[in-house]
Protein backbone atom coordinates (compact mmCIF):
# COMPACT_ATOMS: atom_id res chain seq x y z
CA UNK A 1 0.00 0.00 0.00
CA UNK A 2 1.34 3.47 -1.12
CA UNK A 3 0.23 7.33 -0.90
CA UNK A 4 -1.23 6.93 -3.88
CA UNK A 5 -3.80 3.86 -2.58
CA UNK A 6 -5.10 6.26 -0.46
CA UNK A 7 -8.33 7.88 -1.92
CA UNK A 8 -9.04 11.89 -2.13
CA UNK A 9 -5.28 12.41 -0.32
CA UNK A 10 -4.15 15.19 -2.60
CA UNK A 11 -7.32 16.59 -2.57
CA UNK A 12 -7.69 16.96 1.18
CA UNK A 13 -4.23 18.54 1.61
CA UNK A 14 -5.21 21.23 -0.93
CA UNK A 15 -8.47 21.89 0.59
CA UNK A 16 -6.37 22.42 4.12
CA UNK A 17 -3.84 24.27 2.35
CA UNK A 18 -1.44 21.91 3.20
CA UNK A 19 -2.00 21.25 7.12
CA UNK A 20 -1.39 17.68 6.58
CA UNK A 21 0.68 14.77 8.77
CA UNK A 22 0.50 12.54 6.12
CA UNK A 23 2.44 9.20 4.63
CA UNK A 24 4.83 11.50 3.22
CA UNK A 25 5.24 13.43 6.34
CA UNK A 26 5.43 10.73 8.94
CA UNK A 27 8.05 9.06 6.35
CA UNK A 28 10.34 12.25 6.78
CA UNK A 29 9.84 12.64 10.35
CA UNK A 30 10.34 9.24 11.29
CA UNK A 31 12.27 7.33 8.75
CA UNK A 32 10.21 4.78 7.94
CA UNK A 33 7.46 4.13 5.33
CA UNK A 34 4.11 3.85 7.74
CA UNK A 35 2.35 2.17 5.42
CA UNK A 36 4.31 -0.81 5.17
CA UNK A 37 3.45 -3.71 7.08
CA UNK A 38 0.12 -2.66 8.12
CA UNK A 39 -2.62 -5.75 8.68
CA UNK A 40 -5.29 -5.88 7.19
CA UNK A 41 -7.85 -3.67 9.31
CA UNK A 42 -5.40 -1.13 9.50
CA UNK A 43 -5.01 -0.93 5.92
CA UNK A 44 -8.20 -0.44 5.87
CA UNK A 45 -8.70 2.39 8.90
CA UNK A 46 -6.14 4.11 6.62
CA UNK A 47 -7.32 3.54 3.31
CA UNK A 48 -9.70 6.58 2.76
CA UNK A 49 -10.06 10.02 3.94
CA UNK A 50 -13.50 9.82 6.01
CA UNK A 51 -14.18 13.57 5.83
CA UNK A 52 -16.12 15.29 3.33
CA UNK A 53 -14.83 18.89 1.35
CA UNK A 54 -17.19 20.61 3.63
CA UNK A 55 -15.91 18.93 7.05
CA UNK A 56 -12.19 19.95 5.55
CA UNK A 57 -13.61 23.18 4.58
CA UNK A 58 -14.63 23.98 8.30
CA UNK A 59 -11.69 22.06 9.71
CA UNK A 60 -9.28 24.47 7.61
CA UNK A 61 -11.02 27.54 8.98
CA UNK A 62 -11.13 26.52 12.67
CA UNK A 63 -7.42 25.79 12.76
CA UNK A 64 -7.27 21.82 12.01
CA UNK A 65 -5.14 19.63 10.80
CA UNK A 66 -5.23 16.49 9.06
CA UNK A 67 -3.42 13.15 10.69
CA UNK A 68 -2.62 9.96 9.83
CA UNK A 69 -1.59 7.90 12.97
CA UNK A 70 -0.49 4.24 13.11
CA UNK A 71 0.59 1.70 15.85
CA UNK A 72 3.93 0.46 15.31
CA UNK A 73 7.26 1.24 12.95
CA UNK A 74 9.96 -1.45 12.16
CA UNK A 75 11.14 -1.07 15.80
CA UNK A 76 8.14 -2.22 17.52
CA UNK A 77 4.91 -0.26 18.81
CA UNK A 78 4.99 3.61 18.64
CA UNK A 79 4.99 4.54 22.33
CA UNK A 80 5.65 7.97 23.69
CA UNK A 81 9.45 7.37 24.17
CA UNK A 82 9.67 5.23 20.92
CA UNK A 83 8.50 8.22 18.76
CA UNK A 84 11.12 10.29 21.04
CA UNK A 85 13.86 7.82 20.20
CA UNK A 86 13.25 7.82 16.36
CA UNK A 87 13.64 11.24 16.58
CA UNK A 88 16.41 11.24 18.55
CA UNK A 89 14.77 13.47 21.28
CA UNK A 90 12.17 15.58 21.06
CA UNK A 91 10.95 15.58 24.77
CA UNK A 92 11.82 18.02 27.25
CA UNK A 93 14.78 15.44 29.09
CA UNK A 94 13.21 16.83 32.70
CA UNK A 95 10.20 14.22 32.08
CA UNK A 96 13.21 12.02 32.88
CA UNK A 97 14.09 13.26 35.99
CA UNK A 98 11.23 13.85 37.86
CA UNK A 99 7.51 15.33 38.10
CA UNK A 100 5.47 15.96 40.47
CA UNK A 101 2.37 17.84 40.97
CA UNK A 102 2.16 19.70 44.68
CA UNK A 103 1.47 16.65 47.11
CA UNK A 104 1.67 13.78 44.72
CA UNK A 105 5.35 11.96 44.61
CA UNK A 106 7.46 12.14 41.72
CA UNK A 107 7.71 9.92 38.84
CA UNK A 108 9.29 9.85 35.59
CA UNK A 109 7.53 9.02 32.19
CA UNK A 110 10.00 6.17 32.18
CA UNK A 111 7.99 4.27 34.78
CA UNK A 112 4.13 5.73 33.51
CA UNK A 113 2.62 3.17 31.18
CA UNK A 114 1.00 6.67 29.07
CA UNK A 115 4.53 6.75 27.93
CA UNK A 116 5.86 2.94 27.77
CA UNK A 117 2.94 1.13 27.05
CA UNK A 118 0.41 3.04 24.64
CA UNK A 119 0.01 3.83 21.06
CA UNK A 120 -1.79 5.53 18.73
CA UNK A 121 -4.85 3.84 17.02
CA UNK A 122 -4.48 3.98 13.45
CA UNK A 123 -6.65 5.65 11.06
CA UNK A 124 -7.25 9.41 10.50
CA UNK A 125 -7.77 12.52 12.52
CA UNK A 126 -9.07 16.38 11.93
CA UNK A 127 -7.09 17.89 15.00
CA UNK A 128 -7.23 21.21 16.28
CA UNK A 129 -3.46 22.61 16.31
CA UNK A 130 -4.48 25.09 19.38
CA UNK A 131 -6.36 24.29 22.45
CA UNK A 132 -10.51 25.02 21.99
CA UNK A 133 -10.56 28.44 23.82
CA UNK A 134 -13.90 27.44 25.65
CA UNK A 135 -11.62 25.09 27.46
CA UNK A 136 -9.14 27.16 28.72
CA UNK A 137 -9.05 27.43 32.67
CA UNK A 138 -12.11 24.69 33.40
CA UNK A 139 -11.33 21.72 35.36
CA UNK A 140 -11.18 18.49 33.73
CA UNK A 141 -15.01 17.87 33.73
CA UNK A 142 -16.03 21.37 32.77
CA UNK A 143 -13.46 20.55 29.49
CA UNK A 144 -15.48 16.89 29.01
CA UNK A 145 -18.58 18.99 29.32
CA UNK A 146 -18.03 21.87 26.97
CA UNK A 147 -16.72 18.65 24.71
CA UNK A 148 -19.86 16.97 25.02
CA UNK A 149 -21.87 20.05 23.88
CA UNK A 150 -20.78 19.67 20.45
CA UNK A 151 -23.36 16.43 19.86
CA UNK A 152 -22.65 12.82 20.06
CA UNK A 153 -22.08 10.27 17.65
CA UNK A 154 -18.54 9.29 16.16
CA UNK A 155 -17.65 13.31 14.96
CA UNK A 156 -18.15 14.62 18.72
CA UNK A 157 -14.67 16.14 19.38
CA UNK A 158 -13.02 14.66 21.95
CA UNK A 159 -9.57 14.47 23.59
CA UNK A 160 -6.34 13.03 22.76
CA UNK A 161 -4.04 10.29 24.43
CA UNK A 162 -1.29 11.08 25.39
CA UNK A 163 0.85 9.06 23.28
CA UNK A 164 -1.50 10.43 19.97
CA UNK A 165 -0.28 14.22 21.36
CA UNK A 166 3.38 13.36 21.35
CA UNK A 167 2.72 11.79 18.18
CA UNK A 168 1.44 14.40 16.35
CA UNK A 169 3.56 17.07 17.53
CA UNK A 170 6.66 15.88 17.54
CA UNK A 171 6.13 14.38 14.14
CA UNK A 172 4.34 17.78 12.84
CA UNK A 173 7.27 19.45 14.46
CA UNK A 174 9.83 17.64 12.44
CA UNK A 175 8.11 17.64 9.09
CA UNK A 176 6.53 20.74 9.09
CA UNK A 177 9.10 22.93 11.04
CA UNK A 178 6.34 24.35 13.72
CA UNK A 179 6.44 23.88 17.07
CA UNK A 180 2.63 23.13 18.32
CA UNK A 181 1.52 24.21 21.72
CA UNK A 182 4.47 26.22 22.07
CA UNK A 183 2.80 28.36 25.58
CA UNK A 184 -0.27 25.76 25.91
CA UNK A 185 -0.91 22.73 26.96
CA UNK A 186 -3.36 19.81 25.86
CA UNK A 187 -4.64 18.12 28.46
CA UNK A 188 -5.09 14.04 27.26
CA UNK A 189 -7.60 11.00 28.80
CA UNK A 190 -4.43 8.99 29.70
CA UNK A 191 -4.02 8.44 33.30
CA UNK A 192 -0.75 8.44 35.66
CA UNK A 193 0.29 6.04 37.94
CA UNK A 194 -0.91 9.02 40.80
CA UNK A 195 -4.19 8.99 39.01
CA UNK A 196 -3.40 12.49 37.55
CA UNK A 197 -4.74 13.13 33.59
CA UNK A 198 -1.39 13.40 31.50
CA UNK A 199 -1.02 17.31 29.88
CA UNK A 200 2.26 17.77 26.93
CA UNK A 201 2.44 21.06 25.59
CA UNK A 202 5.44 24.39 26.28
CA UNK A 203 6.90 22.85 23.50
CA UNK A 204 10.06 25.10 23.52
CA UNK A 205 13.84 24.85 22.68
CA UNK A 206 14.13 21.69 25.43
CA UNK A 207 11.67 19.77 24.30
CA UNK A 208 7.76 19.06 24.24
CA UNK A 209 6.82 18.78 28.22
CA UNK A 210 4.70 16.25 30.22
CA UNK A 211 3.24 16.26 33.14
CA UNK A 212 -0.04 15.06 34.99
CA UNK A 213 -2.67 17.60 36.71
CA UNK A 214 -5.62 16.71 38.84
CA UNK A 215 -8.91 16.44 37.90
CA UNK A 216 -9.41 20.22 40.00
CA UNK A 217 -6.83 21.82 38.45
CA UNK A 218 -7.32 24.88 36.13
CA UNK A 219 -5.42 27.72 34.40
CA UNK A 220 -5.30 30.14 31.63
CA UNK A 221 -2.97 27.98 28.94
CA UNK A 222 -4.42 24.43 29.92
CA UNK A 223 -7.10 23.29 27.16
CA UNK A 224 -7.72 20.66 24.88
CA UNK A 225 -7.18 20.26 20.81
CA UNK A 226 -10.01 18.04 20.23
CA UNK A 227 -9.96 15.02 17.36
CA UNK A 228 -12.96 14.04 15.58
Amino acid sequence: MGPADIADLEAAARALGGAILGPREITAALGFDPLAGLDGDEQRAVARIPYTAADLERARAEGEMLVLRVRRGPDGPLTMLRIAARLGGGLDPQVHKGSGYLLRPEWTIDDQPFATVEIPAPGWWLVRREPLPATLNRTYQAQDAILAGFGGGAARPRRRSASEIAFDTLCWQRAHGERLLGGQWDWSRSVSTDQGYAALGEFGEHGLRVIAYSRAVRFGTLGVCPQR
